[in-house]
């Protein structure tokens, strides 16, 4: 597609992929994917970490996190989290979790100085934009300078959770204690302007529309065009008996037309992710024809997604993304944290 995509076309293309025409919009994007990335697709030797599942916010969607002095809940020690770590021999640690007063801001801002400290070559990708903001009003501090903090102490990047959907009808239905679309872009902004580049993700399934979709893709194309700091898009796939109790309806054939208008309309975000753990290795493997070029990582034990119903295997080998991705008819390549190749010593 020479010419960029408008509102009135992504909103064609959006109707048209779901109810008529869907082949043909993994064809369009597909098209775009290849002139970009050719036929290869990416992967990371990574592992995730939450630190704990504590969390003051109560989202109805979520079946991860536990309010404090519930049953289940939970928080790592840090000299555990430094031994999973040097145990995986992974590229890029990811760490998100609640919003937990045992895990302020300070404690947080030591562990990425010792898990430097210990893997000074590690890419470190922590904290989402809630988190951040929870970290600033804890403190009373500006988010800037919880950022610059971050950053001087070791921090490489931050990942796009949190932003669910830029829908204040379906914040106010289903995570109203959470942050809004405005505060989560301008953290993300301001982590831009500091060098600090990031992920951005939309969870769908909540019941939105397409215009309330789009409107969440064009935003994040908007701040895009100001910053250039966004490296990935990942869409993200409800799991079922996560809305609140209630059953999701998203099917496969949601998630790739999901996936392929992620592509065509951002076209100024690098790369986009078919993140298997929710989407199912299948549908993450088919994803690479419908515009995703990467399928994240190996990840360690997954437990954010799992936690609110996922079916999908917790942990890969490296073998086993290489497997799937030639299986789907690509060029394996592992990369690191910053998009570049690696190749592993035999």
């Amino acid at each position: 597609m020479a010419e960029r995509i408008g509102w009135d076309q992504a909103l064609s293309l959006a109707r048209s992929g779901a109810r008529e025409d869907p082949m043909r919009l993994g064809e369009l994007a597909d098209q775009v994917r290849r002139a970009r990335h050719g036929n290869r697709a990416t992967f990371i030797h990574n592992l995730q970490i939450n630190p704990s599942n504590v969390c003051v916010r109560d989202c109805a969607f979520c079946g991860f996190a536990a309010l404090p002095g519930e049953p289940g809940g939970y928080s790592l020690d840090e000299e555990d989290i430094l031994g999973e770590i040097a145990a995986s021999g992974a590229a890029e640690v990811h760490i998100v979790g609640g919003l937990n007063r045992e895990w302020d801001f300070n404690r947080s801002l030591g562990l990425i100085a010792r898990i430097r400290r210990a893997f000074p070559q590690l890419h470190i990708k922590a904290f989402t934009a809630v988190e951040i903001d929870w970290f600033a009003c804890q403190s009373e501090i500006p988010v800037r300078e919880v950022l610059e903090s971050l950053k001087q102490t070791g921090l490489d990047c931050i990942p796009g959770g949190g932003a669910e959907i830029f829908s204040e009808r379906i914040r106010k239905r289903l995570f109203p204690r959470k942050i809004g679309a405005d505060r989560w872009l301008e953290i993300h902004e301001t982590a831009h302007r500091l060098g600090i580049p990031s992920n951005a993700t939309l969870l769908h399934g909540l019941g939105e529309t397409p215009e309330e979709r789009l409107g969440h893709l064009f935003r994040l194309r908007e701040l895009q065009d100001r910053t250039g700091g966004f490296v990935s898009f990942v869409p993200l796939a409800l799991q079922t008996g996560a809305a609140g109790g209630r059953e999701s309806t998203m099917g496969p054939l949601d998630d790739l037309v999901m996936i392929a208008l992620s592509r065509l309309v951002l076209d100024n975000i690098p790369h986009i992710k078919a993140y298997w753990p929710m989407l199912g290795l299948s549908t993450a493997a088919v994803a690479l024809g419908w515009g995703a070029d990467d399928l994240d990582g190996t990840l360690g034990l997954e437990k954010v997604a799992h936690a609110s119903g996922a079916d999908t295997p917790r942990a890969l080998a490296a073998g086993e993304m290489v497997r799937l991705i030639r299986e789907a008819g690509y060029e394996p390549q592992e990369r690191n944290g910053s998009y570049q190749w690696v190749t592993r010593s035999a």
